[in-house]
This record gives C-alpha cells, structure tokens and sequence, in this order.
C-alpha cells in the first residue's frame, strides 16, 4: 500500500485546521472583558495626534484582564500606544481567547491578528491536498489511496485541534 496520499493529507489537514482556527481566532465570535495595561513598550508620551505620527511604530502592551488572564497585544496603529495603568476594554475571541480589538475612551482599534500566518497556514494546506490528490492519481490502487489520504486528512485536523 502506498502511503503518500496519506502523508501528504495529514500534513494537509494540519495546515487547515490551523487556518482556520487562527482566522476564527482574528474574526470569529467574541466579547468584550474590561482590563489594565501592565505594561507597555516605551513610547514618549503623550502620542502625537498629527496625521502620519507614528505610523511605523510598532507598539507592544500586555493585558490583565478583571479574571487575571494576561494577553499580549502588538500593532501599529498610533492609539494602540497607551501608558501601563490604562484601563481599557477588550474585544475577546470565543475561539483561542485571542484579542481582536481594544476600546479606549470609546474608540475602537483593531490589533494584529496574523493575517500573513493565516494566508501562508491556507496556502500550505491547499499544496498539500493537492499534493495527495496527485498522489492518489499516480497511485496503482486510487480507491485504498483515496480511503488513506481522507485518513490522513482526519488525522492532520485531530492532531492539531488536540492543541486548542
């Protein structure tokens, strides 16, 4: 029996399923949970408002939120650029609890939610099914190639939704 297709699948089913976990992670359901920066990369206070100020500094808080969950937030845009002490507002993913947006004084601004990985995670999985799918085409036996790489793809999603 070749075991190709089913390589290929497992491989293939595991770069989907984190596709699209990430992108449930950056669009998908959530909620909003009130938390403090505990702390922030130094940024010279206060923040310009001008337009084009800061556009290509990256800025970098950690989250406490009311529970003690601690997040990570990263992005360029110049509001994300808020002393530690800060109380704000988080827009939280039901999927991964992954933060999508944060609110200060009633303006919402997104952060960064990976979209490259997203796109690059898709891609992968795409190459890889169509890798087994021409693997089960070249194979001497395409019905127990089929019946592999569909195991193969179960086996690629199970291992990685074990992760989350």
């Amino acid at each position: 029996m070749d075991l190709r297709p089913a390589l290929w699948a497992v491989v293939a089913g595991a770069a989907a399923t984190l596709a699209v976990v990430w992108f449930l992670q950056a669009v998908g359901p959530s909620g909003w949970e009130e938390a403090v920066v505990e702390a922030a990369d130094p940024v010279q206070w206060p923040v310009s408002t001008e337009p084009g100020a800061g556009e290509d500094q990256q800025h970098h808080l950690v989250l406490r939120t009311a529970s003690g969950e601690r997040f990570d937030v990263r992005g360029k845009d110049r509001h994300l650029g808020r002393p530690a002490g800060t109380w704000l507002r988080a827009e939280i993913s039901d999927v991964g609890r992954e933060v999508q947006a944060i609110e200060v004084d009633g303006r919402r601004t997104t952060v960064d939610s990976g979209g490259l990985g997203i796109f690059v995670a898709a891609l992968t999985g795409l190459g890889f099914l169509a890798g087994a799918l021409g693997a089960c085409a070249d194979a001497k036996r395409p019905i127990p190639a089929v019946a592999g790489a569909v195991a193969g793809l179960g086996a690629g999603v199970l291992l990685v939704s074990r992760l989350f």
